[in-house]
């Protein structure tokens, strides 16, 4: 009888092996694949969408859901009535499943006995799955999808799963070691701004170091800016490139915008002496292109045309910075109904809402004159004197003008507790791209610079066909098998004998199993790298299990558990060596930029742990079992 005290490793092998499974296809390895917002046009009389688990929205325009039946939903012009007994439908196709059909401008007519429909003011939520068809009408829908998370867990990277590979450096220069009081960084900041032409936010002082990001800005102009400040700085002085720590910054917001864009299992990486390496699996590379290029800054700016002038004033209100968070994208409407726009709720800090506030009143937009009067194109002689707009810029092109809102001006001009009671408003916009778009800059924050796809810069921008990918995935999955197969070949003709041999290609492959289940539990992105560093763990691993069986089983007859478990120790003594020479080896690589040999070294460097710690005295103690009776262990 086997004891399980004897035995503790075999069952530690087992548990982990059962451990990954879960991890593999269960719900414990389970990352949220996120939402993708798409926009999609439904045009003709033909053209339908099946919807799950979506966001509806619909403006002016007619939508019908239908099950080949008399019973159907219809929205005409923004107005919903549902007819029939709605209780008693066992197959419909007009359903939802966790969204929302959203009305602008229209009502709702729901029939009483409904159970599995309910109306809210302007929406109505249906449980189910939708099936919906533009009739004679072009229909643009904002859908959020969740990514599909496949069979397994695993996630498949930039090699395997095809997209965009952009590689390249960042926009931009510095000069280090300069002397100065921290507490005039921001006047430096705002005198070397206005001496070199740029906006504030393209310079940044800090830490006796200055970084400009402007590609207009030369060396000879940055290192005269440098020297109008009382700086002594030569051309020699300045360095192409960023500082690490711009680029750490920009690494992680770059991650930020893409992981919320929905674009899964996306990447960002530092590779060499300033490259940046992006990877985005299923992308195309105009999608991937418009990320790394557009900083995403998003500014607030108030317009100001005095009456009778015919020129106007613009003063920046609102930075990211003065955001502390945002809402759900919606439209706008004006009181009547008509939809005149989207919008992104945001609530401000308490300095930014103070300032914000105090800057309105300054400016006139809280006044009678100023709210609701916002007239970019008249002058002297249009029915309202001056005009006072707020400007939503995006990377400083224009998003939005809007006028002074009635209630936020009423609050802004007479609530002093506004700022610290509900500082809320809402960031207007053209379209709905556009507001998630600036949602997003806002959640993650501005790039500090992006990066430099000139030509006149060293850089690589490739793209993988997802049909592509395919193919090396199943040439990948073909590569294992038959190094799997050649090492168990050469096993069974090395021993012939089954007993021996069984055990140790099962443990070989107990070791990739559990290395696939770290992979599952960690996000790891698999590419070719990660596939190489998987066969080289196939084969040290045979490799060791090999110096195990021979030293058990060619010196000898194996009579006592005593002298099996001498020669078991001399043999780990071996693999363990082994071990830490591999690890030594590789851990330079798992912190030096490069590139794909970080997944190499990484997938080998696990590998080899799980086998020292897991499958390899797992294995000896299956080994024991086969070579010594109960009574000589």
């Amino acid at each position: 009888m086997i004891s399980l005290r004897e035995n503790w490793r075999i069952v530690m092998l087992v548990v982990f092996l059962l451990a990954s499974a879960l991890v593999l296809v269960g719900p414990v390895g389970q990352s949220d694949p996120g939402t993708q917002t798409e926009f999609v046009e439904l045009t003709g009389d033909d053209k339908q969408l099946t919807l799950e688990q979506s966001t509806i929205t619909l403006d002016n325009t007619t939508v019908e859901t239908t099950n080949e039946s008399t019973d159907t939903i219809v929205a005409s012009d923004a107005d919903i009535e549902v007819e029939g007994e709605v209780a008693e439908r066992t197959n419909s196709s007009a359903r939802v499943i966790n969204g929302s059909l959203t009305i602008t401008g229209g009502t709702v007519v729901t029939p009483e006995n409904t159970t599995d429909i309910t109306a809210t003011e302007r929406s109505i939520a249906i449980g189910g799955e939708t099936t919906l068809h533009a009739e004679n009408s072009n229909v643009t829908l904002a859908l959020e999808r969740r990514a599909d998370a496949g069979l397994t867990n695993l996630q498949y990277g930039f090699d395997l799963s095809g997209g965009t590979r952009i590689r390249a450096p960042l926009a931009g220069m510095h000069a280090t070691d300069l002397d100065f009081d921290q507490n005039q960084s921001a006047e430096l900041n705002r005198q070397l701004a206005e001496q070199l032409g740029v906006e504030p936010i393209d310079v940044r002082v800090r830490s006796g170091t200055i970084e400009v990001f402007s590609q207009d800005v030369t060396r000879e102009e940055f290192a005269s800016a440098l020297q109008a400040s009382g700086f002594d700085a030569t051309e020699d002085d300045i360095n192409d490139g960023v500082t690490a720590a711009t680029r750490e910054n920009v690494v992680e917001i770059l991650q930020s915008k893409i992981d919320r864009t929905g674009l899964a299992g996306g990447t960002v990486t530092t590779v060499g002496d300033g490259f940046v390496v992006v990877e985005v699996p299923n992308a195309e590379i105009d999608e991937v292109r418009d990320i790394v290029t557009d900083r995403g800054v998003v500014r607030i700016v108030a317009e100001v045309r005095e009456p009778g002038a015919n020129s106007t004033t613009n003063t920046t209100v609102i930075t990211g910075d003065d955001i502390a968070s945002t809402g759900q994208i919606g439209q706008r409407t004006s009181p009547s109904g008509e939809v005149t726009g989207w919008e992104a709720p945001v609530t401000l800090t308490e300095e930014g809402a103070q300032q914000f506030q105090q800057q309105m009143q300054e400016l006139g937009f809280t006044s009678a004159t100023g709210i609701g009067n916002c007239d970019r194109t008249g002058g002297p002689g249009s029915e309202r004197q001056g005009s006072y707009c707020l400007l939503t810029t995006l990377d400083g092109e224009l998003v939005r003008s809007n006028g002074m809102g009635e209630d936020l001006g009423t609050e802004l001009g007479a609530n002093e507790n506004w700022p610290t009671e509900d500082p809320t408003f809402t960031i207007g916009a053209s379209s709905a791209a556009q507001a998630e778009e600036i949602k997003i800059s806002l959640e993650v924050g501005s790039l500090p610079t992006n990066l430099d796809l000139s030509e006149d810069a060293e850089n690589d921008v490739s793209y993988i066909q997802p049909s592509l990918a395919e193919e090396f995935k199943s040439l990948s999955l073909i590569t294992g098998l038959l190094a799997w197969f050649a090492v168990a070949g050469m096993v069974f003709l090395r021993y012939n004998k089954v007993r021996v041999a069984i055990p140790m290609i099962f443990t070989a492959i107990a070791e990739v199993f559990i290395l696939l289940g770290f992979a599952a539990v960690s996000g790891l992105a698999l590419d070719l790298s990660h596939i190489a560093g998987l066969i080289a763990v196939i084969g040290t691993g045979v490799d060791d299990l090999i110096i195990i069986a021979d030293e058990i089983l060619q010196q000898g007859e194996v009579a006592t558990g005593r002298v099996f478990q001498n020669r078991f120790r001399k043999a780990f003594w071996v693999i363990g060596a082994a071990a830490v020479t591999t690890i030594i080896a590789m851990s330079p690589l798992t912190f030096l930029s490069v590139g794909d040999l970080f997944g190499f070294a990484i997938v080998t460097i696990v590998g080899v742990l799980i086998g020292v710690l897991i499958t390899r005295p797992a294995y000896g103690d299956i080994l024991r079992n086969l070579v010594l009776s109960e009574d000589q262990r």
